[in-house]
This record gives structure tokens, C-alpha cells and sequence, in this order.
């Protein structure tokens, strides 16, 4: 009899916490942030790394869904040899869809998942020639985790990959990134 006491009395504290979780209400936010990005790309049988910087307006919707526009610019990177010494850069924008799965009550720290077009325009000048750009969409997915600091200021970390379509050169890459944001 006491261990079906334990049993019901330790069920009914787990219920009645998980059911604060749920009649906890969550308002729409918007949010700004910015990023530092480390890319990892692959262009032929170059292998260029990038680091760029990153800055983007979104919105939570619930405490599950979200949805953010980014632009993206990176420093110019020098690859090769010379006679085939390259030069190029990139720069890129589009939106992103979130999905956040809050692993306590309070949603300081939650798990999120992320899948985006962006267009990105890479701009190349090889040795001995004119420069030139390269323009196409990459379809972005992504994972990571957000951590809240207090109600307003929050920073993700996230690792994605980047699909690159209709470039002949650079077919995709890895991002890894650290944002900090701003909700209102």
C-alpha cells in the first residue's frame, strides 16, 4: 500500500508540473540579432574557409516555432597557387524557419532545428583574369541549441548545411555559427 501511495503521490507531482508547462502562456516576440560564421566550403577541388559576419530580424510565434530574414557577408579569402592563386568572397540572404524544443518550464535552454532558402552571390577574381560572381540559391538545414541569459537577451549556437544549386563551382557548405539576439 505504501509504495502505491509513493507511486500516485509522485505521479501527481509530475502531472501538476507538467500541466504548469502547458498553461504556461508565451507571447509573440520579435527579435534582432547577429553572428560571427565559419564556413567550410567546397568549390571544385578548392576548399576554401570563410568567416563572415551575419545580422537578421525574426520572430517567435510560439514557444516551438519561429521564422528569421538574414543577410550575410564574409571577408575575402585567398586560395591556391601561384598561377592559380583565387580570391573570393560571398554574401548571401534569405529567410530561415525554426523550430525550438524547450527542454525545461522556463525555456532557458532549448534545442532547435532550422531549414531556409537564401540566395547567395560569390564573388571570384582568379589571377590574370576580370572578376567575376557567381549567383545562386542554397537550401539551408540546420541544428543547434539557444540558451536565454534573462527574458531579453539570448545566444544559439548552430551547425548547418548549405546546398548550393545552380553554381558551377561551389556545391555546398558546413557553417558553423554563435549569435547573440535581442527580444522585445
Amino acid at each position: 500500500m505504501k509504495k502505491i501511495t509513493f507511486v500516485l503521490t509522485l505521479l501527481t507531482i509530475i502531472g501538476v508540473n507538467a500541466k504548469i508547462c502547458v498553461a504556461d502562456s508565451y507571447k509573440y516576440t520579435p527579435y534582432i540579432g547577429a553572428g560571427y560564421q565559419f564556413s567550410k566550403t567546397q568549390a571544385g577541388s578548392l576548399r576554401p574557409e570563410y568567416q563572415s559576419g551575419s545580422i537578421y530580424v525574426g520572430s517567435d510565434y510560439s514557444k516551438y516555432f519561429g521564422t528569421e530574414v538574414f543577410y550575410s557577408q564574409s571577408i575575402s579569402r585567398k586560395n591556391g597557387q601561384h598561377p592559380n592563386k583565387i580570391k573570393s568572397s560571398y554574401r548571401g540572404y534569405g529567410l530561415d524557419l525554426s523550430a525550438y524544443l524547450p527542454l525545461d518550464c522556463q525555456q532557458k535552454f532549448s534545442l532547435l532545428a532550422t531549414a531556409g532558402i537564401g540566395e547567395y552571390v560569390f564573388n571570384i577574381k582568379k589571377e590574370g583574369t576580370k572578376h567575376y560572381n557567381e549567383h545562386g540559391y542554397g537550401y539551408r538545414f540546420g541544428g543547434g541549441f539557444k540558451y536565454a541569459l534573462d527574458s531579453h537577451w539570448q545566444t544559439r549556437f548552430i551547425t548547418r548545411y548549405i546546398k548550393f544549386d545552380q553554381m558551377k563551382p561551389v556545391h555546398q557548405t558546413m557553417e558553423y555559427s554563435v549569435n547573440v539576439e535581442y527580444h522585445f
